[in-house]
């Protein structure tokens, strides 16, 4: 940054040819460990006159300057972010804002009188400097930055040069000096120790001739006269008053207090302590704040998560840069048989910490506060506030406008208070964790890694709880890891065993906060111990509680403003794993079977109802039995389809949860009905394996209740399942079944639904001519209607389908057909998925432009409508439309994108055409070992699904690249065995182009020296 901007790491350099890369990197590097927003972002790359696909160029760059980390062993330092991008990076690792840490703290020594540390320290930060910041980075923010920049080095500057005025080194300081007044023509700062240093060693004329240059350039360029100061020190000289008199040295220091408890070191939270310190360092640096704050707050927001041991070694960490004392107070506000400290008595506790004596103090409250501000009115000291109860009592013990460090740890929420800053502290990382673990039980009887590892997830990871199991272990020499864990997972309970002799158990910590809220919050609290999922919406808290909602809101501000809960995500609660357990087991002692019942029942009466709310906004022209379910209780106001999905994303653990309840607890019938709500969105969002076990349930369940017409949709929505699945017999046992059930009642409409699926399921299978089959007697029957949604339907599968078998001319006819009655009917997404489509059958035809026009159409709808499988599949796509190897590192890209989210998925079929797309780049490449590797994974991957069409196209691509690698006689039998299954399948196209390959084979085995 200080310089050109260049990448270090594993002893390379990185020059970062482009400057739209250096301005990437420097963007970020700024912001270091902080996310900056794609807004931000494309403003400082372009100013206010972006490209017309900002955020499509600001991908392309991302992606190359993430390559470029990778190669210089970084990979995982720029991570995506909601909307935004973050260097996960320790901010001391960027120069700029190492310059400004080391400044910091050389300003924080001459302060005290430590001259020549400071001027150690200046040096260094001096070295960081290699030419002009951001060098040859165009655009505003670019200037704005280089401008800040160059003011702090000139800053550092000057506390250099008021070291060497201090050391009376005159004669070597007015050369600098000179040049720095040139530079800045009218900066009075600079002129008056240049008028210092040109007096020091005799030269009078000059240094009065410095002061009549720049009053006479105050004058013409601003109509000012020069300040006060450089008046006063033009008015000392012209008396010829000592020198001395006109040096600027630190006030005589006095013993600091430092009232730090004795603690323990840390463990982890470097990055929590980063950002301590880094804000430390910008409140010493800026003198013309008032105040600075730092409120720790945890997010997890319990008791024991560290709080305190954060606060006390980030104190010792900034220490120097505070002079003046550090001084720690515990007000004991959640300290458990002790009084918390009243206001009067922290003020007092303060007060005598800075050596006032009790004779001294005043007893007047207003007198006492006014005693502490004046205290800290020029003093720049860390004040370390511990276990605030609310920001009402931490604004009566706040300093005045002061240049001291106040940090705060508190269970409570803190607003409402200007300047305040706040640190989220979760709970440990789980290496973190097992470190801490060792450090107190010894590394000695910690060796088994997995036995711990189970140990501190069992103690959720928090702080409290891994000190109290470890010191455990510690006590009981005859104990092992494993005796521990036994006892954790089949004793009385986690919350029992993590405890000590001195502290008592973990739940000891949690009833302090419990006890001390109101009536209804601890109900509230309690019934979120019986929740289905990890994460409840106040409406689904409203019902469990039997609560009006703006209750339950209220409720649950106040739980998240005690932290006693979490909010992961706006307006989704949850607890921590302990702080879970601990909610149940109130829950038990303190609630009845029958509220514990009726409560659990609300909530699942809910989740039907909300589910089945969003299915219909989310999927409104789907096949269903039921008329809407009443909605006793309110329901979220989604405001489209993608709010609707959005909520059933946030909320599927919880409501295959409650689909679970039902079904092993007698109510198998709202288990049945809750599968229909959710099946369309289980299937959309790749969950599938978990959906299709709830539809065979839903399925049995109505068979034995006597009702065909909803066992057929079960039918349906379990064959549906069973294909995303890619276990294509059971899914067509599943179809059959549904299809005779069909023509049983006389029920065309599920008819014809499962005909369309049974086409569908067949495509899969890469048995065209039979998917052709079933596709033309659906839209046989579709016509009839005239439904002209269900005909774009048939004609987009028609279409597709006749485009494998080589048809081009009617797959282009249905196609464009599908494409119109899909935009008739407003059916985005479905549109989307006829554009992709329609650039396969582009791509093939060679006319790469308009598949290309075709796909970023497409991809914008998809990422509007944030549907994973689809965006992934239009990824690929893409890719393929690109040119290999001019396009490979792009293209492979891509691949691996979605690949990745194919195999979240558990999408096998679209992760083996992935990898033959990969395969065929790496081919054209010329890398025919890698594309043979990506081919037999492909080839594998089809097989194991059954798809036919897949495993032909895997097998000839297979073949290419081992008749390259010489490997003659196994690229004929793949060719042979692709030519039979593309035959099989009635793909003419395929097989004449298979047979193509092996005749060209056939001449080169023969050409092959015997």
């Amino acid at each position: 940054m200080l310089g050109p901007v260049e990448l270090h790491g594993n002893q390379q350099i990185d020059t970062l040819g482009s400057t739209r890369d250096g301005l990437i990197v420097g963007c970020l590097a700024l912001d270091a460990g902080r996310p900056v927003s794609t807004d931000s972002l494309i403003h400082r790359l372009w100013d206010d006159t972006p490209p017309a696909r900002p955020l499509a160029n600001l991908y392309t760059y991302v992606a190359r300057v993430r390559r470029r980390l990778r190669d210089l062993g970084a990979e995982g330092c720029l991570v995506q972010r909601t909307h935004g991008y973050l260097l996960d990076l320790d901010p001391d690792r960027v120069d700029s804002h190492r310059f400004q840490h080391l400044v910091a703290q050389a300003r924080a020594l001459s302060d005290r009188g430590a001259d020549q540390q400071a001027l150690r320290l200046l040096g260094e930060a001096d070295a960081l400097w290699l030419g002009e910041p951001l060098a040859g980075l165009p655009g505003l923010w670019a200037e704005g930055v280089r401008g800040v920049l160059t003011e702090r080095r000139l800053a550092a500057q000057l506390i250099r040069a008021d070291i060497g005025l201090r050391e009376g080194h005159f004669a070597d300081l007015v050369p600098d000096l000179t040049a720095l007044a040139e530079e800045h023509r009218t900066d009075e700062a600079i002129a008056a120790r240049l008028m210092t240093a040109a007096y020091g060693c005799g030269r009078l004329t000059d240094a009065l001739r410095v002061y009549d240059t720049v009053r006479r350039r105050l004058a013409g360029e601003l109509g000012a006269d020069p300040g006060e100061a450089l008046a006063r020190l033009h008015h000392l000289i012209l008396n010829s008053a000592p020198v001395e008199a006109l040096l600027n040295r630190p006030e005589p220091t006095v013993p600091a207090p430092r009232t730090l408890p004795s603690h323990a070191e840390l463990v982890g939270r470097e990055a929590e302590l980063s950002t301590i310190v880094q804000h430390a360092t910008r409140a010493s640096a800026d003198t013309s704040a008032p105040r600075h704050i730092i409120a720790l707050q945890t997010v997890s927001g319990m008791a024991g998560v560290g709080k305190t041991v954060l606060a006390l070694n980030a104190a010792d960490r900034i220490a120097s840069l505070y002079p003046d004392g550090v001084v720690h107070l515990d007000l004991r506000t959640h300290a458990p048989g002790q009084q918390p400290l009243t206001v009067i008595s922290a003020l007092t506790s303060l007060i005598r910490a800075f050596g006032v004596p009790a004779s001294a103090l005043p007893g007047d409250p207003d007198a006492l506060t006014a005693l502490w501000r004046g205290l800290l009115d020029t003093r720049r000291a860390v004040v370390i506030l511990d276990d605030v109860r609310d920001a009402r009592q931490l604004r009566d013990l706040l300093p005045g406008p002061s240049p001291s460090l106040v940090l705060v740890t508190s269970r409570r929420r803190l607003t409402g208070l200007p300047g305040l800053r706040s640190v989220d502290l979760d709970v440990l990382p789980a290496a973190d964790a097992l470190a801490l673990f060792r450090s107190v039980a010894g590394h000695e009887r910690t060796r088994q890694t997995g036995e711990v590892a189970d140990i501190v997830r069992l103690a959720g990871f928090l702080p409290l709880g891994i000190e109290l199991l470890a010191g455990r272990l510690a006590s009981r020499p005859t104990w092992t890891t494993s005796h521990l864990l036994r006892r954790l997972t089949q004793g009385q309970g986690r919350l029992r065993e993590i405890r000590d002799g001195a502290r008592g158990n973990i739940a000891a910590a949690f009833d302090v906060s419990f006890r001390a809220l109101e009536s209804v919050e601890r109900k509230v609290f309690r019934f979120l111990g019986l929740r289905f999922g990890p994460t409840i919406d106040a409406y689904a808290v409203a019902a469990l509680t039997d609560l009006p909602l703006d209750t339950a809101e209220n409720v649950l501000e106040s739980l998240l403003e005690a932290h006693l809960i979490q909010e992961p995500s706006p307006e989704r609660y949850t607890l921590h794993d302990l702080l879970g357990e601990y909610a149940r087991a109130i829950a038990m002692s303190e609630e009845s079977n029958a509220a514990r019942e009726e409560a659990l029942s609300r909530l699942a009466e809910f989740c039907l109802q909300a589910a089945d709310a969003a299915d219909r906004l989310a999927y409104p022209r789907r096949l269903r039995t039921d008329r809407a379910h009443s909605a006793g209780r309110p329901v979220p106001p989604w405001g489209d389809a993608t709010a609707a999905r959005d909520w059933l994303a946030a909320e599927r653990i919880g409501l295959m949860a409650a689909e679970r309840h039902c079904r092993t607890t007698g109510h198998s019938r709202l288990a049945a009905l809750l599968a229909s709500a959710l099946a369309a969105f289980l299937d959309d969002d790749g969950h599938s394996a978990e959906g299709w076990r709830m539809h065979a349930a839903a399925t049995e369940h109505w068979r034995e209740s006597d009702d065909r017409h909803r066992e057929i949709h079960a039918l349906i929505d379990l064959g549906n399942a069973l294909t995303c699945c890619s276990r294509y017999e059971d899914a067509r046992t599943a179809y059959t079944r549904a299809l005779t059930a069909a023509e049983e009642t006389s029920d065309p409409e599920s008819g014809a639904e499962t005909l369309h699926q049974l086409g569908i399921l067949y495509w899969h299978l890469g048995d065209f001519r039979q998917a052709l089959a079933y596709q033309s007697r659906t839209l046989a029957l579709h016509a009839a209607t005239g439904d002209d949604w269900q005909l774009a339907r048939c004609r987009s599968n028609l279409g597709i389908t006749h485009l494998y078998l080589g048809d081009f001319t009617e797959s282009e006819k249905n196609l464009e057909a599908a494409l119109d009655g899909f935009r008739e009917a407003r059916d985005l997404r479905r549109y989307a998925r006829t554009l992709i489509n329609l650039s396969d059958l582009h791509l093939r035809t060679e006319r790469k432009d308009t598949a290309r026009e075709f796909l970023d159409e497409a991809l914008t709808i998809l990422t509007e409508m944030r549907i994973p499988a689809e965006i992934a599949g239009t990824q690929v796509n893409l890719a393929n439309t690109m040119e290999s190897p001019r396009d490979l590192t792009k293209m492979l890209d891509l691949y691996q994108d979605s690949l990745t989210t194919f195999r979240r998925l558990g999408d096998r079929r679209n992760a083996a055409e992935t990898l033959y797309a990969m395969g065929s780049a790496l081919h054209a490449a010329h890398r025919f070992t890698e594309a043979a590797d990506r081919h037999r994974h492909s080839l594998e991957l089809a097989r194991s699904v059954g798809a036919v069409h897949e495993t032909a196209q895997a097998l000839h691509a297979l073949a290419l690249a081992e008749q390259q690698l010489g490997q003659l006689d196994a690229a004929a039998d793949h060719l042979t065995e692709a030519i039979t299954l593309a035959e099989r399948t009635g793909a003419a196209h395929e097989a004449a182009e298979a047979r193509k390959s092996l005749t060209k084979l056939r001449r080169a085995q023969k050409e092959r020296p015997q």
